[in-house]
């Protein structure tokens, strides 16, 4: 918007309080070509700003400056949103003018807020009451896991919940060393994500699992040595199908040592290894990281889509765990078209990876790991209960840290100090406290696990099958194979 004084004689020449749109009951409100938009809302009835002597001494080319203002981070200057105006309405309107103006697709950090018709809420356990006992508290549950059971060296932890992969540059150092140093307090497992690892890491190794992804930054032979296991990236549930990017304003001297880059470059992982696009050269891949590690197990981390085929295809190269990622799960910068449109959600997904594996006779031998906008105990235990050996947490982690959702992670300009390089704002994570919240949360997280497994009359997480709860709805019903809350099978 153009820069007009807000003087006395502007103010005289004004016309706003003649023109039939004004905002009457604004307490006098003037001279929205200089002060910004009103605070009250505009009915569009006839703009006066063309007749306006302010308008034309200051060459002013636009209407109803009373209802314009700057909207979000790229300056698109639009209507502002009526008090009652749908926000996706909105939103969609904003993006359209945004790709119009910028020529570049909208990018939008965090997972999807799209509502599903069917969801891990549509689904209840089912308390034993007399026909089934219920534990009591001092029952211990069992709760461990184990990855990778085939393999050499298994990766064994007392609780079923893993951190999943956050790469360093996506997220701030101080958010990676909280982590590695809660995986060596309280024996939990975390992904290194796609960004290479920090020395203090290394620390954790025995924790570790080294994400081998298409742009193998930070990858060395010596690193994969050192790894707990490794899990090759195909895809994540915020962006299947497609690369990534860390752009280079976020490439600072530490975050492009680590990864093997230059600074102020930007870090582009393409949307499939090149080396491997047949299950011959993924069978090769993993036999050589399966020879370097000494055993460790080797897995692969999908988004969620062609399920059957997609596992069907990794059974074929000896894989010892998958993860799958459903659609909603968070990332620090996706294109907006991409994360709200693609992909299936993990409580579709699940049940039909399980399904799946059943059929080949592989459920035995096949750890499976469950991400995707899993937030609370409930989220966690049903994907158990689904048939999960273990489930990734990643925002939730996140949150519990510091994260406040201000989602806007792909501008370095997190306020919370999680999702920045800046070093001012950096320390707004505080290692010590972020250690603590993050302990409590997957500590007391684990023990609610524990709690929801005793009501239903189960001392084992293993234990809990799709007959422990019932569906809401007939379809969540039929898609997570166990009966509907009317009664039915």
């Amino acid at each position: 918007m153009a820069e007009v004084p807000d003087t006395v004689m502007n103010r005289k020449e004004c016309v706003c309080p003649s023109c039939p749109s004004f905002s009457h009951l604004c307490g006098g409100e003037r001279l929205y070509c200089s002060v910004g938009c009103t605070s009250c809302e505009i009915h569009a009835k006839g703009c006066l700003c063309p007749d306006c002597p302010v308008y034309v001494g200051y060459g002013l080319d636009l209407n109803y400056y009373c209802d314009k203002e700057l909207v979000r981070r790229s300056q698109i200057l639009m209507r502002k949103q009526k008090p009652h105006e749908d926000c996706d309405f909105y939103r969609n309107l904003y993006d359209i003018k945004a790709i119009a103006a910028t020529g570049k697709s909208v990018i939008r950090a965090m997972g999807s807020r799209k509502r599903m018709p069917f969801s891990l809420e549509d689904l209840h356990f089912v308390p034993a009451q007399v026909f089934r006992i219920p534990k009591n508290k001092e029952e211990p549950v069992n709760t461990a896991v184990v990855i990778g059971p085939r393999a050499k060296r298994p990766l064994k932890a007392p609780i079923p919940i893993l951190i999943s992969g956050m790469s360093f540059g996506a997220v701030s150092r101080n958010v990676r060393v909280i982590i590695s140093r809660v995986a060596a307090q309280d024996n939990i497992i975390f992904n290194s994500g796609e960004g290479g690892v920090l020395p203090e890491e290394l620390e954790s190794s025995n924790r570790l699992i080294v994400q081998y992804s298409s742009g193998r930054f930070g990858i060395t032979e010596d690193l994969i040595k050192k790894s707990a296991a490794i899990e090759i990236r195909f895809g994540q549930g915020a962006y299947p199908g497609k690369g990534s990017l860390l752009p280079a304003t976020k490439m600072t001297q530490e975050v492009a040592e680590i990864r093997g880059l230059e600074p102020g470059e930007d870090s582009y992982s393409p949307a499939h290894h090149a080396d491997m696009t047949t299950p011959d050269e993924i069978r090769k891949k993993i036999g050589w990281l399966r020879t370097l590690t000494n055993g460790v197990p080797i897995g692969a981390k999908i988004g969620c889509g062609n399920i059957e085929q997609d596992i069907g295809t990794l059974l074929e190269t000896g894989v010892d765990f998958i993860a799958i990622d459903g659609f909603g799960g968070g990332t620090g910068a996706t294109d907006y078209c991409v994360r709200e449109n693609v992909g299936i959600p993990l409580a579709a997904a699940l049940p039909r990876a399980v399904r799946y594996l059943k059929q080949r006779e592989m459920r035995d031998q096949i750890s499976l790991i469950a991400d995707g906008n899993l937030r609370t105990s409930a989220d966690m235990v049903k994907c158990l209960a689904l048939g999960a050996d273990a489930v990734y947490i990643g925002t939730a982690a996140l949150i519990a840290i510091n994260c406040e959702q201000y989602r806007i992670c792909d501008t370095g300009l997190c306020p919370t100090g999680v999702t920045t390089q800046d070093p001012i704002l950096a320390q707004q994570c505080r290692v010590d406290e972020g250690i603590r919240k993050l302990s409590n949360f997957i500590r007391v997280t684990n023990e609610e696990i524990a709690m929801l497994t005793r009501i239903a009359g189960k001392n084992d997480t293993h234990h809990l099958g799709p007959e422990d709860m019932v569906a809401l709805t007939r379809e969540m019903a039929h898609i997570a194979g166990c009966r509907w809350v009317g009664g039915e099978q």
